[in-house]
């Protein structure tokens, strides 16, 4: 079914944040339209690409949108 069954997502961790928090997701998730569950992916990824230092490198699962 997946060329690359590599890419398939299943769950990897959870995050706990307080009702603040929770809130700015909820309310980047309503702007942007983005799924929170994508949303915060996405966040997690580009973080750690520019904490890693390739943030220059165009990475196609992780929105331009996230930044």
């Amino acid at each position: 079914m997946y060329q690359d069954p590599k890419r398939v997502r299943t769950r990897y961790g959870s995050i706990n944040l307080d009702e603040y928090e929770a809130r700015l997701i909820d309310a980047l998730s309503d702007y942007t339209g983005i799924e929170r569950a994508s949303l915060l992916r996405q966040l997690v990824l580009k973080e750690a690409l520019e904490t890693l230092g390739l943030s220059d490198l165009d990475t196609p699962s992780v929105a331009r949108s996230a930044g």
